[in-house]
């Protein structure tokens, strides 16, 4: 099946469907991982996030199951960070050693030295004997909470329930790129960020049934998600200049490294700000009545 509502089928038991699938792709992916252990780790949190965003389209059909699921998602994610974050790091620094000139990739060579002794730390010390056995109980839990999930049962009510959601979520993105815009700091483009991500979701997760949205806009908002994921890893790793600086004992390489960020932190911003002003234009319309007409067509 896909990531994706049918809509000749009940909201609720494709609320069901879809939430299964993703779990059960996440136990696969923490219990053998296919790809090594990161690349899992990786797809298992995108995956967790999928799920927050499915419940968060419900969201007003079941409160109490919102409130509790998503926490349940969201620590869960977080628990599995940490290795993640820290690859993020390495591919951060990669994306501006490509191209760099030679003393540059000399200089950068000396810091992803120090990002890659960093993770492999990190995964062997956290990953394996803490965060994956926990995660793996929490989604048993998760999937038996999904029998209490209760949601309208008419094509009416489940059509009015994915809209309110939508639009919701375009409300907030709006919201966050105000504030985005206003105050330009890294929080609020990480707000912005997320918001942009679970609307993205959402495009997909209603698919032909959002009007006027084609598979090119859905890319659109993902590659806008996509940057400004890379300004809020940038805004990670000033973190970790801060704080390891001393351990990298590389005083010139970090000075360089820190104008490569600046330059690209600033391209970035003005980016993204323009790009969500264009996503966001007009979105959330007419969203109701062609939800129902294409419920009613594939009945």
């Amino acid at each position: 099946m896909s990531y994706c509502f049918d809509p000749a089928l009940p909201v609720d038991a494709e609320v069901r469907r879809i939430a299964g699938e993703e779990i059960a792709t996440i136990a696969a992916l923490l219990q053998r991982a296919p790809e090594g252990r990161q690349r899992s780790l990786h797809g298992a949190r995108k995956r967790l996030k999928r799920l927050r965003g499915l419940i968060k389209l419900v969201r007003e059909g079941d409160e109490d199951f919102h409130t509790r699921e998503n926490r349940r998602f969201r620590d869960m994610a977080r628990s599995l960070s940490a290795v993640r974050d820290a690859d993020a790091l390495v591919e951060t620094l990669d994306r501006f050693a490509v191209g760099s000139r030679n003393r540059a990739a000399a200089e950068l060579a000396v810091i992803r030295t120090h990002l890659e002794n960093r993770r492999d730390r990190i995964v062997h010390e956290h990953a394996e004997r803490e965060a994956v056995p926990a995660a793996l109980a929490s989604l048993t839990e998760a999937r038996a909470a999904l029998d209490t999930l209760a949601l309208p049962g008419t094509r009416q009510e489940g059509a009015r329930l994915l809209a309110r959601g939508a639009r919701a979520m375009v409300a907030k993105a709006r919201r966050a790129l105000k504030v985005a815009k206003k105050g330009g700091g890294a929080e609020d483009f990480h707000e912005l960020r997320k918001a942009l991500k679970y609307h993205w979701m959402h495009l997909n997760l209603l698919g032909h049934m959002w009007p006027g949205r084609t598979p090119a806009h859905r890319r659109r908002a993902d590659r806008l998600a996509e940057k400004l994921g890379e300004l809020n890893d940038i805004c990670a790793m000033y973190h970790m200049l801060d704080q390891e600086e001393a351990e990298i004992a590389a005083p010139d390489a970090v000075r360089t490294f820190r104008k490569l960020l600046a330059a690209r932190e600033k391209t970035l911003r003005k980016a993204c700000l323009s790009q969500a002003a264009a996503l966001l234009e007009g979105e959330g319309k007419k969203l109701r009545s062609r939800i129902e007409r294409e419920m009613r067509k594939a009945a």
